[in-house]
């Protein structure tokens, strides 16, 4: 059974691959798969989505990266995505790894009843206020299907990342070796400034 894991990866880092390793052996999934957003709808990251994608394969193994919403229609919307990855994997639902703050506004997404009806959330915890367990028996009194993940919160973020790299300080223990070689190599994160490539050949 396959688990996914959604994001823009901007760039990928070490907390994205201890939660994947993590969510692996917790819950007993043959492989958790990275899904890189194409065309997120609410962000302009600051790279190409071709980059990121690299970066993650890189990081993860291009066997553990999907591509799938570069074929996609955009923006990048997930119902979309888990529609296609059902069909694909032809389940009843698909797995899909998400983090609190994320999954407390799962309802303000588009489309959100496909979600509810295709999927299992793995929720990752992360610092949240007091009404964090209010707000998830709401979810859970309305219908959606999640379980928390037993994992500590891990203090390392994309955008901790970025702002390291622009001010030119180290990210070594961050990011893996690999990607790491990859973001100097290409001078990505130097300057905030992102074009839409077309689509091409992966």
């Amino acid at each position: 059974m396959k688990c996914y894991f959604f994001g823009t990866f901007n760039p990928i880092h070490s907390a994205h691959l201890e939660i994947a390793r993590k969510v692996r052996e917790q819950f007993n999934f043959e492989d958790v798969i990275f899904v890189v957003a194409y065309a997120p709808p609410h962000k302009i990251p600051d790279v190409t989505p071709y980059d990121r994608l690299k970066m993650a394969q890189l990081a993860a193994g291009r066997k553990n990266v999907s591509d799938i919403e570069f074929f996609l229609p955009v923006p990048s919307y997930s119902y979309n995505t888990v529609l296609e990855l059902k069909k694909r994997d032809k389940t009843e639902r698909i797995n899909f790894i998400m983090g609190y703050d994320a999954f407390f506004k799962i309802e303000s997404w588009k489309n959100p009843q496909i979600l509810k009806d295709n999927v299992n959330f793995i929720i990752i915890p992360r610092r949240c206020s007091d009404n964090c367990e209010k707000s998830l028996s709401h979810l859970k009194e309305r219908g959606w299907k999640f379980e928390i993940a037993n994992i500590d919160f891990m203090n390392i973020s994309s955008n901790m990342i970025r702002e390291r790299l622009y001010e030119n300080k180290d990210i070594e223990g961050l990011v893996e070796k690999k990607t790491r070689e990859y973001i100097y190599e290409h001078g990505l994160y130097r300057k905030q400034t992102q074009r839409m490539p077309e689509r091409r050949e992966i």
